[in-house]
């Protein structure tokens, strides 16, 4: 069964139309999240709930690139070229080569920038309370720096469940 999903793109998988505006897919997502969230599942058998869970991750995925611009148009390249997922580090690739060259890295303190490198190996894993904590560090450390609290947020938002 996890051929037939691999197999589905991200707007297949959402029931949204690949030139859906944000505010389609925000409620693509929705439906989605109401049909296959895991709590929903409760009291199910296990294999049935960690069913629901990979299906929702894929979903979960496949809202956050297609929210971005940036990696919405990297997916977007992807897809006609016949891969149907993008993968953290293409997701990773997107962002740096559209992103306007800086002549300076946006973290500066080396403690923040350990703790930042730190808690993004932690959300590739697939543990964001790990990444939480060490995004939360990494912006003690460096109180202000737009970079490092919009990345603590990503993190916080997919941990409240948006």
């Amino acid at each position: 069964m996890s051929d037939r999903l691999d197999q589905l793109d991200y707007y297949t998988l959402l029931g949204a139309a690949d030139d859906a505006p944000p505010e389609e897919l925000q409620r693509a997502f929705r439906r989605f999240a109401r049909r296959y969230h895991p709590d929903r599942f409760a009291g199910e058998p296990a294999e049935k709930i960690e069913r629901a869970a990979s299906i929702y991750r894929r979903g979960s995925e496949a809202f956050q690139v297609l929210m971005d611009p940036k990696t919405r148009a990297a997916y977007d390249e992807a897809l006609r070229a016949g891969q149907t997922r993008l993968s953290p580090e293409e997701r990773d690739r997107a962002l740096r080569d559209v992103a306007p060259k800086k002549s300076s890295h946006p973290i500066r303190s080396p403690r923040a920038l350990a703790y930042f490198e730190q808690g993004v190996r932690e959300a590739h894993a697939g543990d964001w309370r790990a990444a939480w904590r060490y995004l939360r560090a990494a912006c003690d450390e460096e109180p202000g720096n737009v970079f490092l609290e919009s990345r603590f947020q990503q993190v916080d938002r997919r941990l409240r469940g948006w």
